[in-house]
């Protein structure tokens, strides 16, 4: 089976009970990987402990941990206890900014020097992972003699989740590659890679060890009408979001997203969904029955992603719904 992961993100609203019955239907389809967001509502470290207690193949990440409202000391703490509860299940550790909106108006606090509060939160996860006492006298951060987390190094791979170039660019030069955000489209992907790999050889790195993961809209139904409309709420919602501009403007979607950003903002969801027209949602979500999500699916890869991270798209459907909604989409892609 090709390597894929399901993310259960931060906002969704469903029973833990549930997540846990879809992340190990997950685990006996075949998936590689169940990943988990933090932004608000759910604590990401907490529910893959939860789901790494109730799973034993499976592997786990992130996709992403934001590094403004967990400080590296968190990240790094989180990585190595879930390494020991999952018996080493740890795939990799995504990280990222977080939108800007959420953080400083949810969190209180200001986004300030993102690629140089990036760059030492890398440096710091991997001395607190490298089975040593670590110290670090940086712009951000300075400390010294933290006792070692390990017994040995913990070399979890460090993705960073990211869609301009600037930071993709610093994460081909100390990452181990990038997570692009959920609406990606072939021109964004190929763009993308590109930029990883400049940023490796700047930096004297091999390209060809970088992964390129993505986070995917995925909603499957065997009724396209219903299929659609389910996939236009997530399409909407990142429209809500200005860091998914470069996205946009690669793909030739600016001019269009931009008059679904005004109808949100004068009119009301109602009218801002109308306008996502048929060349957009094909360009932004992958949706339909499985023969049709499975194809575009493996369009996205074709163009450069490693690693397919599956949103299943759930807004449209009332909580008691959610988890038939999200089996469905793992039964759509077994085998994969």
């Amino acid at each position: 089976m090709t390597r894929i992961a399901l993310t259960f993100y931060s906002v969704l609203r469903m029973p833990v009970a549930d997540i846990i019955e879809c992340a190990q239907a997950a685990e006996k389809a075949g998936f590689q990987y169940i990943s988990f967001a933090e932004s608000f509502y759910r604590d990401g470290p907490a529910l893959a402990a939860t789901i790494a207690s109730r799973t034993t193949r499976i592997q786990l990440g992130t996709s992403v941990l934001p590094i403004y409202t967990r400080t590296p000391f968190q990240l790094a703490m989180a990585m190595a206890t879930l390494h020991e509860i999952s018996g080493g299940r740890v795939g990799y550790l995504g990280i990222g900014i977080g939108y800007r909106s959420r953080t400083e108006t949810y969190f209180g606090i200001n986004i300030e020097r993102p690629l140089e509060r990036m760059r030492e939160t890398v440096e710091i996860i991997r001395l607190l992972l490298s089975g040593k006492d670590a110290s670090h006298a940086g712009k951000v951060f300075r400390f010294s003699g933290f006792p070692k987390l390990t017994p040995d190094p913990l070399p979890i791979p460090i993705y960073f989740g990211s869609s301009g170039d600037r930071m993709l660019t610093l994460a081909g030069e100390i990452a181990d590659g990038g997570i692009l955000n959920s609406i990606p489209t072939p021109g964004h992907i190929r763009h993308a890679r590109q930029v990883l790999q400049r940023g490796a050889a700047k930096a004297g790195r091999d390209p060809g060890r970088l992964t390129v993961a993505a986070s995917v809209i995925y909603s499957v139904s065997d009724n396209l009408e219903e299929a659609a409309a389910a996939a236009k709420e997530d399409v909407l919602f990142y429209l809500g979001y200005p860091e998914i501009n470069p996205i946009l403007e690669q793909s030739g979607l600016m001019k269009a997203a931009e008059s679904v950003r005004q109808a949100s903002r004068e009119h009301g969801k109602r009218l801002a969904l109308e306008l996502i027209d048929k060349p957009m949602l094909d360009a932004l979500a992958v949706y339909g029955d499985a023969k049709r999500c499975r194809a575009r699916l493996k369009e996205l890869m074709e163009a450069g992603i490693d690693l397919p991270i599956i949103r299943v798209s759930n807004a449209l459907y009332p909580e008691a719904d959610k988890k038939r909604v999200f089996l469905r989409a793992i039964e759509s892609l077994q085998g994969f």
